[in-house]
């Protein structure tokens, strides 16, 4: 009997602190900053070997980007394991083209379709050692057999400068070495052959938000177009960046 006293006692010092809860105030909003800052571009690569590695500051970039647009960059590189199944998880995903492309199960092939359908981008980059792009453009038509890849035109939209939309960035000079892969209308993989584009060298570069030399300035302006296009879909027709972009100009 005293037991149950003792319950019921410890029941009713309970009650005020449930219905406390329950009418505590909905917490404050968000503001457009706030969001901002959840709402990260995460630089992500994929290792195909065994090993993982850790992260890696890119703050340079970082500091590039965010002093050009309003886009929030994460100050480090993260590496994930080649598992399929996952990648859904992320909008964007950058692989280096090193070696032989992983050979890849029909579920696996599934996953990638999941990956794609889901809105995500596949960043296929050139690597320091032998490359084949002809088995890596036969690696992906394994996984969408009715696509094929193009060489990005010069009215593509990864062709125009972000913040300074009437200037073209001059990727090669005449020779295309960027080539994407469409479907309805949406790039699913960018395919880059040139080294002098590559992500590992434009890491390596000293680059800044001020003008830079002509070869840092021409990746800064494409990792910018990748990373708008990843984060709007069609960024020349979103108006979402345009506010805090003309507040940076003033």
């Amino acid at each position: 009997m005293d037991f149950l006293k003792k319950w019921i006692v410890v029941g009713m010092l309970l009650i005020p602190v449930c219905v406390w809860s329950q009418e505590s105030p909905d917490p404050d909003p968000l503001t457009a900053d706030q969001l901002s800052e959840q709402d990260r571009f995460e630089w992500r690569t994929i290792a195909l070997g065994a090993a993982v590695p850790g992260p890696l500051s890119i703050r340079l970039i970082q500091q590039a980007v965010e002093g050009r647009t309003s886009v929030f960059v994460s100050p480090t590189q993260h590496w994930i394991a080649f598992t399929p199944q996952r990648f859904r998880n992320y909008p964007f995903l950058h692989l280096e083209m090193c070696g032989t492309p992983p050979s890849l199960s029909l579920q696996e092939k599934l996953h990638f379709r999941d990956f794609f359908n889901a809105g995500g981008t596949l960043f296929l980059d050139h690597c320091d050692g032998k490359t084949s792009y002809e088995d890596w453009k036969q690696w992906s038509a394994a996984i969408y057999p009715d696509t094929r890849w193009e060489p990005l035109s010069s009215g593509h939209v990864l062709s125009f400068s972000f913040y300074l939309l009437e200037k073209r960035i001059m990727l090669d000079r005449g020779r295309v070495s960027i080539h994407v892969l469409e479907n309805d209308g949406r790039f699913m993989m960018v395919m880059n052959q040139n080294p002098k584009f590559s992500w590992k060298r434009f890491r390596q570069s000293q680059v800044s938000r001020l003008r830079n030399e002509f070869s840092d300035e021409m990746r800064l302006r494409f990792y910018i177009n990748l990373m708008m296009y990843v984060l709007t879909g069609n960024y020349k027709s979103d108006q979402l960046h345009l506010p805090t972009i003309l507040l940076r100009r003033k």
